[in-house]
């Protein structure tokens, strides 16, 4: 029994980090395309309606932002939540296959 308590503590760890990351990535785009733009945090903050210190938790990576706060945020920068989300220093998603479920 203690090994399934392991082995669901390992599995809540990673989605933690999982989670983290990308609270991460999301702070690092954000700040960088705000300063592209010139827009100030506080500017910025109203633009897409959140207070000022949920924005500095979004930009320092310790926020867990909902997707509707996501959306503002690339509706704003005027680029796609999937930009928001991803490492700059990956290789961009090519356009894979489309796999489907087949019901037999």
């Amino acid at each position: 029994m203690a090994n399934n308590v392991g082995q669901t503590a390992s599995a809540s760890h990673a989605a933690l980090d999982s989670r983290n990351e990308a609270s991460v990535i999301l702070g690092r785009n954000v700040t960088r395309l705000r300063k592209q733009a010139k827009i100030t945090k506080q500017k910025f903050a109203l633009m897409v309606d959140v207070g000022r210190p949920f924005l500095n938790r979004i930009e320092n990576g310790t926020a867990d932002s909902r997707l509707s706060v996501i959306l503002r945020l690339a509706e704003a920068l005027e680029t796609t939540p999937q930009e928001l989300l991803t490492d700059p220093g990956e290789a961009p998603v090519q356009n894979a296959p489309k796999r489907h479920a087949r019901l037999i």
